[in-house]
């Protein structure tokens, strides 16, 4: 092959790659996909999950926690069912166990949350209530 050939067809390779892409090492690396949207937890459920509620009531307050199996001597309240709350199951009586915490159990005293922040907890325990008022 003369030179003018060589180049001939060098020129023709490099033209051929650029016009139907030439795959690297690189670019055949898979690319992750793009991080999921952000969500925003409504204030209750957002109370509910960082103050633990959910380890002991359950994600459904049914009293199937993740902890449940380590408090089995416990009667740990059904939130669905109104029958099991020690200090009733109205908005106010839910707020102050949240607050003071019930004595000779494992509830402690939530006094660190703001009075809004027990509020929406206790609102959002409410509607747990499957057989409402």
């Amino acid at each position: 092959m003369g030179r003018y050939q060589y180049r001939y067809v060098c020129i023709r390779l490099i033209f051929c790659m650029i016009l139907f892409g030439c795959n690297s090492e690189n670019d055949s690396i898979t690319k992750e996909p793009p991080p999921p949207k952000a969500t925003t937890v409504p204030l209750p459920e957002a109370m509910y999950i960082q103050n633990g509620c959910i380890s002991c009531h359950g994600p459904e307050g049914n009293g199937r926690g993740t902890r449940t199996h380590l408090l089995r001597e416990t009667r740990i309240p059904n939130f669905q069912d109104r029958t099991t709350y020690l200090n009733g199951s109205s908005k106010e009586s839910i707020a102050n166990s949240i607050k003071n915490g019930i004595p000779g159990t494992y509830m402690k005293a939530y006094s660190h949350m703001r009075k809004n922040e027990i509020d929406a907890l206790a609102e959002y325990i409410l509607k747990m209530q499957k057989n409402n008022r």
